[in-house]
């Protein structure tokens, strides 16, 4: 059986060919332009920043101002959307002149501290606010909310259980994560705790003891959909049973308990009394991460120039909606001017100013008021968003009739932000695909911003590193960086260096290959190729390939 080695030389050199970058491409970068010309300007000498005090509080469903707490002393941090941080400095010495960005989307966070696990008596209070700086325009922050980071946690008892319970055998224990906080039986003071995650999960552990007995009593539990700003009260009182007993019972679900107690007059129990804080509406781009960018490129449109996929923003609430607020904003000020020719930067579409043919017309609901869901299809302003390179970002905040309110930011990216993007043409390159005779791997890789690296990892049982070295070639390499695998890498067809290094956009095809690779038999095989722009964005994708 010939060796694998052999067939690769003989086969590589015969019919591998790796297209060449495309020349005639669009460069969107402006080489020649005055680089202060992209620069907007942020302005916070005027902003005012406030404190809520437990925005959850069960007790007092106002919230209220915090005292004792001094917001000259929290710390101002301003971060791009790579998370580079751009500034930072104390809220009492922010700067009253304008700050100089480029253009682009940045957040300002701010905070009292930086949380612990878990402490007594430590509220941590923080808030952030995304803005878009504009080119050559003043972006003003007015205001900014902070509110509690950590989670607030207080344990205690009705009077008539107290009398009944041993202060020094009776305890709660509250852990979240790896913290915990041990509540004697007189302990009045809160407990703070770091959230580990969006939601999180409380566990409880309940030890007391009847004045007078000598049986120690143990009750577990679990608190689930605990969130950032709440304040979880433990309150343990009296249930009475209809026959005057009872069980020890728990009236959260999940309890455990190991053992069961009668006595005269009541038993104890531990109740939840925190209202259920899921209801908000919710907002949703099936298959997407509103969190991330989206990038619209020329290949969603086709010949003709119609959108060929969908931006369907898909809004449900528990509640009939009350209000649907689109605002609208652009690093770029073009965008912003056209789209506020057709309507106003920020609507709320349950009374509109609009006409209902003007939201139609941009993909707007016009039934919002009242209704349990409704549907935002951005896809009817793609082509707006096509004409103005930059990120444009819609703020979309829906409050239903009960005051639960949800808000999010979509970015859409178009031109010179968006990050290299790597398509396998008429194939999905983030399935696996099973090789049949005929098939095409033509790659377009597009970076706006420009090439800097383009890096190969070949993942495979059969092509080993010590089979790729039998051909000059190695299981991982640079197209513009790996100068030592340059002539191996030609002979195969592979542009290197400066014809790769600095393009906008660069067409592979290793079709040929994959008839090589068919040479070898069954097996499977990938190729994870990332490519890094001039600004340091970075894009992987893997042609995974499976033979039969």
């Amino acid at each position: 059986m010939k060796s694998i080695v052999r067939i690769l030389s003989i086969a590589f050199v015969a019919a591998l060919t790796l297209g060449a970058c495309n020349k005639d491409k669009v460069d969107y970068t402006d080489k020649g332009s005055d680089p202060q010309s992209n620069i907007g300007y942020l302005q916070l000498g005027g902003m005012e920043a406030s404190v809520l005090e437990d925005t959850e509080n069960i007790s007092s469903p106002a919230s209220t101002r915090a005292e004792g707490v001094d917001i000259n002393t929290f710390d101002v941090v301003i971060t791009n959307t790579a998370g580079e941080q751009m500034a930072s400095f104390k809220y009492g010495e922010r700067p009253s002149e304008p700050i100089a960005l480029e253009a682009g989307v940045y957040t300002i966070a701010m905070s009292s501290a930086k949380m612990e696990g878990a402490a007594w008596e430590t509220p941590v209070y923080a808030g952030q606010k995304e803005v878009v700086i504009t080119r050559k325009q003043t972006t003003e922050v007015k205001d900014l909310v902070c509110k509690l980071a950590n989670i607030k946690v207080t344990v205690a008892y009705s009077a008539d259980l107290a009398e009944q319970l041993d202060p020094d055998h009776t305890k709660m224990t509250v852990e979240l994560g790896e913290s915990s906080l041990e509540y004697a039986f007189a302990e009045t003071r809160a407990g703070y705790f770091a959230p580990v995650a969006a939601e999180n999960t409380l566990k409880l552990t309940f030890n007391c003891r009847y004045k007078g007995e000598t049986k120690d009593i143990t009750m577990t539990n679990e608190i689930k959909g605990v969130k950032a700003a709440q304040w979880r009260k433990i309150n343990v009182v009296v249930q009475h049973a209809a026959d005057g007993t009872a069980t020890i019972g728990i009236v959260c679900d999940t309890w455990t308990y190991d053992e069961e107690i009668t006595f005269d007059t009541s038993a104890s129990l531990m109740e939840e009394t925190i209202p259920d804080d899921t209801d908000a509406p919710v907002i949703v781009w099936e298959g997407h991460d509103l969190s991330q960018p989206f990038e619209l490129t020329d290949d969603m449109f086709d010949a003709e120039g119609n959108f060929t996929s969908s931006i369907n923003l898909d809004i449900t609430a528990k509640a009939a909606i009350k209000s649907l607020v689109v605002k609208v904003s652009s690093d770029n000020a073009d965008f912003t001017e056209a789209y506020s020719e057709i309507m106003s930067l920020e609507e709320d579409l349950c009374a509109p100013k609009a006409s209902n043919a003007i939201l139609k017309m941009m993909g707007y609901p016009t039934d919002a008021k009242d209704a349990t869901t409704v549907r935002i299809k951005l896809a009817s302003q793609a082509d707006m968003l096509k004409s103005y390179e930059g990120t444009h970002s819609y703020e979309i905040t829906v409050t239903d009739v009960n005051g639960a309110s949800t808000t999010i930011t979509l970015n859409i990216q178009y031109g010179q932000n968006v990050a290299p993007r790597i398509v396998w043409e008429g194939y999905d390159i983030d399935k696996q695909q099973t090789y049949v005779a005929g098939m095409t791997c033509d790659l377009t890789i597009t970076a706006p911003l420009t090439i800097a690296d383009l890096g190969v990892k070949i993942i495979s049982a059969t092509l080993t590193p010590e089979e790729l070295a039998g051909v000059g070639l190695a299981g991982e390499f640079s197209l513009v960086n790996g100068t030592q695998f340059f002539e191996s890498l030609k002979n195969l067809g592979f542009p290197v260096g400066d014809e790769v290094a600095g393009k906008t956009e660069l067409n592979l095809s290793i079709t040929n290959f994959l008839s090589v690779l068919n040479m070898l038999g069954a097996g499977e095989h990938s190729f994870e190729i990332s490519v890094i722009d001039a600004e340091g964005n970075n894009t992987t994708k893997t042609v995974m390939m499976r033979f039969e």
